[in-house]
């Protein structure tokens, strides 16, 4: 069964989370804190840290763009021969 109702404009979600008793004081603490429920709280942190993923996204893809137009092609390496090479240069400084 979904449960919703209006918040404002929007329909939301009923959803169930399960804490650990040091996460609960820290939710408890804050929202108090700030003067507002802890379901409030708990929106705001995961809009932020879903928006980290967004940015990540977008960094990655122009990453890539800029690496796409880059004048260095035919370059031809994998992460095994960086790190074969990367090992053989700590062994050696030994």
């Amino acid at each position: 069964m979904i449960i919703m109702y209006k918040r404002g404009d929007e329909i939301v979600k009923r959803k169930q989370i399960y804490l650990t008793e040091e996460l609960d004081n820290q939710l408890n603490e804050l929202a108090r804190s700030q003067g507002v429920p802890q379901a409030e709280v708990i929106r705001e942190g995961l809009e932020v840290y879903l928006q980290s993923f967004d940015e990540k996204d977008k960094n990655w893809r122009d990453l890539m763009v800029e690496m796409k137009r880059s004048t260095l092609n035919g370059l031809n390496w994998s992460r095994d021969d960086v790190y074969a090479e990367r090992s053989r240069g700590f062994s050696d400084e030994k």
